[in-house]
């Protein structure tokens, strides 16, 4: 489940779907106008669309994703906006830490 607003996105995270408490509650909150990138919305996509990502961990190399309308700089560049994403944990509806997508 995923809410998105104006000002964030949230929903939860799960690590092992046999496992109850293996899931995170999440929330990112957008800080910048355009943020993410209309280049990162379209990379996010194809990563969930083709399950390219366990939880918080992309386990494709993004250089070896096919997008013909992005050059190499343009990958590292989403790569780099990607990984830089500040992600809250939410426990008992409290923002509790932070993680970052990574490989």
């Amino acid at each position: 489940m995923i809410n998105e607003t104006v000002d964030s996105i949230s929903g939860i995270a799960i690590y092992d779907e046999s496992d109850p408490e293996e899931r995170q509650e999440f929330i990112w909150h957008k800080t910048e106008h355009g943020v993410p990138s209309p280049e990162l919305n379209m990379l996010i996509e194809k990563i969930v669309k083709e399950k390219w990502h366990r939880g918080d961990k992309i386990v494709k190399d993004i250089e070896e994703i096919e997008f013909k309308q992005f050059d190499r700089e343009t990958k590292r560049r989403l790569e780099f906006e990607l990984f830089n994403v500040e992600i809250r944990m939410v426990d008992d509806g409290e923002e509790t830490a932070s993680y970052w997508v990574h490989y």
